[in-house]
């Protein structure tokens, strides 16, 4: 056979293979469902995710092809083990393109029991969820397993003693309340509060590797801080099944202070409202003690309610005497039902501004009096000083009001108690009245001072000076009696 046919029957092999691989491929690949390639062996099954990429073999007649066309003086049993291992390279990447997955089926269970203990659940529904888990111990499979986590502020695991026959602990082992429980969590009081969320990221961490995922949440929906939704979701992702079994029995009843508001501004002297908002759970009846400070509040101080279920608003009227910070306490107590007394208390504290306070600076002590009696008797107090008792910080001068500085010489106050009073006026907006008298304004050297740049008033007089006119009229007498010096002296 010549060279020339051999080459042209080898061509036309290549082409006979490629046909047929390609037909095979779209045949038995492209129109394939997906279900096709899947088969099991034993408890596992095999698939391929992307079968469509395995026609990266339909390579291989270009491999045969250059296998006539080489020009490598090797034996034609070498060349042929050459093309072989490179079709089984090229099948490889294919089968690894179509993403060869293993999935093994197991029917062992795993089943995490979550327990909300925290104090807004009934030991009764405690005690029915504990009884639940028991009955789900006796009717587990026998490569099952079964895990307890209780939680109310934190997650707990509790320990159920031997993995084949395990035992639920009595409720006084699950409630946090136990001193051994309360060293354990780090908390003076573990059961106030409720974290679904963290009692859940806990069970993924005592799941053992191998079985079904199952976390039974046993609460009362009611949680303080986490995301339980978020959570659920992401539960999910780790191949977590949960079921929900909340308590059926109604919560405990509660009567709860959440706030006690007062108005921004109080005067001294004049009534206002106390509005206290308070919840119960049930229909009961309380007793409300309002105190001022570490007295009863006088205007209406003890009060008996009937309150509803829900938000209850209850108003008490008070007034204020004194001015300063006033603290408002309100107490609740002769509740029938009611479980934590933590939240029957609340206190709050009113900044209660004084009567107008004004500093009057007077240069004669003695006329102080008239002013000071008029100024109190329209409820100002008054404090009077003299000259040199001007304060001396910006600080003890903003707690005045007003400033009066009456007949008061420039010599008696300082440079520097001037620059206070004008600080006192154009950085806080004080008041300021300058009172005239013997010292004030020009008599008493104001004139080009700091207080009259402040005042919107002169201090020095415009003077204008008056040249009179005079007029002379001169007699001489010259008589006889004149002649000589008298008249040279006239």
């Amino acid at each position: 056979m010549s060279p020339r046919l051999r080459r042209i029957l080898w061509g036309l092999f290549i082409i006979a293979v490629a046909a047929g691989m390609g037909w095979a491929y779209y045949r038995f690949v492209w129109q394939a469902p997906a279900s096709e390639f899947k088969w099991v062996r034993g408890d596992k099954t095999y698939e391929l995710l992307e079968p469509r990429t395995i026609g990266v073999v339909l390579a291989a007649p270009l491999l045969l092809f250059v296998l006539g066309r080489s020009l490598a003086d090797l034996p034609w049993q070498q060349r042929v083990l050459s093309v072989i291992l490179r079709i089984t390279f090229v099948a490889l990447i294919g089968l690894g393109l179509a993403r060869l997955a293993r999935t093994a089926e197991t029917q062992k269970v795993a089943t995490v029991f979550l327990l909300d203990v925290s104090d807004s659940v009934e030991t009764a529904s405690i005690e029915e969820a504990r009884q639940k888990v028991e009955e789900a111990i006796k009717a587990r499979g026998k490569e099952d397993v079964v895990r307890l986590i209780t939680f109310a502020e934190r997650p707990r695991l509790i320990d159920l003693g031997d993995e084949d026959s395990p035992e639920v602990p009595p409720v006084a082992e699950l409630k946090l309340d136990s001193e051994s429980a309360k060293k354990e969590l780090g908390l003076a009081k573990p059961g106030a509060g409720s974290d679904i969320q963290a009692a859940l990221q806990l069970a993924y961490g005592v799941f053992p590797p191998g079985y079904l995922k199952r976390a039974v949440l046993f609460t009362d929906g009611v949680e303080t801080s986490g995301d339980l939704l978020a959570e659920a979701n992401r539960a999910r992702g780790f191949g977590v099944r949960l079921y929900t079994m909340p308590y059926r029995r109604p919560p405990p009843g509660e009567v709860a202070l959440r706030g006690l508001r007062i108005p921004e501004k109080v005067d001294i002297g004049e009534p206002f409202d106390v509005v206290a908002d308070i919840y119960s759970s049930r229909t009961t009846k309380a007793r409300a003690r309002l105190y001022q400070g570490e007295t009863l509040n006088g205007l209406d101080g003890v009060r008996d309610l009937d309150l509803k279920p829900g938000n209850n608003e209850i108003t008490f009227k008070s007034v204020v005497r004194v001015g300063g910070e006033v603290t408002y306490s309100l107490k609740l107590d002769q509740m029938k039902h009611d479980k934590f007394a933590e939240n029957n208390a609340y206190s709050v504290t009113v900044d209660v501004p004084g009567r107008p306070t004004i500093l009057y600076v007077e240069g004669q002590p003695a006329r102080a009096s008239y002013l000071t009696s008029a100024l109190s008797a329209q409820q100002f107090d008054v404090d009077v000083r003299a000259p040199a008792a001007f304060p001396g910080s910006i600080k003890e001068l903003e707690r005045y009001d007003f400033v009066v500085v009456s007949d008061v010489p420039k010599e008696k106050l300082s440079l520097a108690a001037q620059d206070l009073i004008e600080k006192y006026v154009r950085d806080l907006g004080g008041g300021f009245l300058f009172a005239g008298g013997e010292s004030g304004y020009g008599l008493g050297g104001w004139a080009h001072t700091t207080i009259e740049r402040i005042l919107p008033v002169r201090m020095d007089a415009q003077r204008r000076k008056d040249m009179p006119s005079v007029a002379m009229v001169l007699v001489i007498d010259r008589s006889g009696s004149m002649t000589g010096l008298p008249i040279e002296m006239a």
